[in-house]
Parts: structure tokens; sequence; C-alpha cells
């Protein structure tokens, strides 16, 4: 009995979804463009808004138990331990750093 992986057996499935996604995408982004003469203040304040409070969950849920695990490694002598949370930090920071990202090119 021959063995198939996940791809080979969803495929059309995997296919037909990847295009979904892909017409959503292209109809969305023209929803997104203002017209002339249109207002758009409060919608760049809640955009800010949000995407502050997306900023601090990501440091606090990601940064705080990095810089508790450094500290503990430290304090333990515990290379892998400290190592860690300086890989945390380091990844923390690179996603808050693709939220701002994000958030300059998008809006």
């Amino acid at each position: 009995m021959k063995m198939k992986g996940f791809i080979q057996n969803n495929k059309k499935k995997i296919i037909t979804a990847t295009t979904a996604l892909d017409v959503i995408a292209l109809s969305v982004s023209r929803v997104f463009a203002a017209p002339a003469g249109v207002d758009t203040a409060a919608y760049s304040g809640m955009v800010d808004i949000v995407f502050w409070v997306a900023t601090i969950a990501i440091a606090a849920g990601g940064g705080i138990p990095s810089l508790i695990k450094l500290v503990q490694g430290q304090a333990d002598e515990d290379h892998r331990g400290r190592n860690a949370g300086i890989a945390g930090l380091v990844i923390t920071g690179a996603v808050i750093g693709a939220a701002a990202a994000i958030r300059t090119l998008l809006f």
C-alpha cells in the first residue's frame, strides 16, 4: 500500500483555497482606497489605536516571559536559558518591527 502525503491527498482543495484567498486579497485592496475629498481622520485614529494595542500585547506576551527567562538563566548560570531569553526578545522585537512596517505600508 502506497502512502500519500497530505498535499497529494488535498491538492485540489489547497489550490482552490489559495485561489480564493488571492481573489479576496485583490478585491479588498481596492476597498481601502479613499476617494478624493473624503475625510479619513477618524479611521486613521482608530487604526493607530488598534496597532498600539497590538504592539503592547505583543510586547507583553513575548517580551516579559523572555525577559524573565533571560534573568533566570543568568542568575542560575544556565547558558541555554539565557540564550533562549535573548532569542525570545529578538523575535519579539522583530514581530513588533513587522507590525510597525505593516502599519506604515498599508495605512
